[in-house]
């Protein structure tokens, strides 16, 4: 046998075994459910829309606006000054209804209590009107006028 050959022999093995060993690779795959939450988030949503909607009070506005109170990372109302026995007892059962409701929405939707308070807290803020510079807690825990 020639070099040529040889080299020709040597050349077609080779292509032979790296076709070969190509045509041996194996690959797996695996498919895994992806979950989504999504319903639950707009339910809740809607839920915490409605409740601030439903929250719109002249009197609780005007303790907001005056400064007497703020509210904090968990959409409570929290005193910020001297308040009458009568402003107090308003706060307490404002707190009161809201604790009730999140404790009932954390329930309905699969969530914790903090994270349906954090989240009402966010759209409170989010509907204060920002000429008045309405005082509320960030998620920080810093007090801060809304601007």
């Amino acid at each position: 046998m020639n070099a040529r050959n040889t080299l020709l022999t040597l050349a077609t093995a080779g292509a032979a075994l790296a076709a070969a060993g190509c045509l041996s690779v194996k690959t797996e795959h695996e498919v895994k459910p992806i979950e989504i939450n999504m319903n639950i988030n707009l339910k809740l949503d809607k839920q915490l829309e409605e409740m601030v909607g439903s929250e719109q009070r002249p009197d609780l506005k005007n303790l907001l606006d005056k400064g007497s109170v703020g509210i904090d990372n968990k959409a409570m109302i929290v005193p910020r000054g001297p308040l009458s026995t009568n402003e107090m007892e308003f706060v307490m059962e404002i707190n009161k209804r809201r604790k009730e409701r999140f404790e009932t929405m954390a329930k309905e939707n699969g969530s914790t209590y903090d994270d349906v308070a954090k989240s009402a807290a966010a759209k409170f803020v989010e509907r204060l009107p920002a000429d008045k510079g309405i005082w509320y807690q960030n998620v920080e825990g810093e007090w801060v006028q809304k601007k």
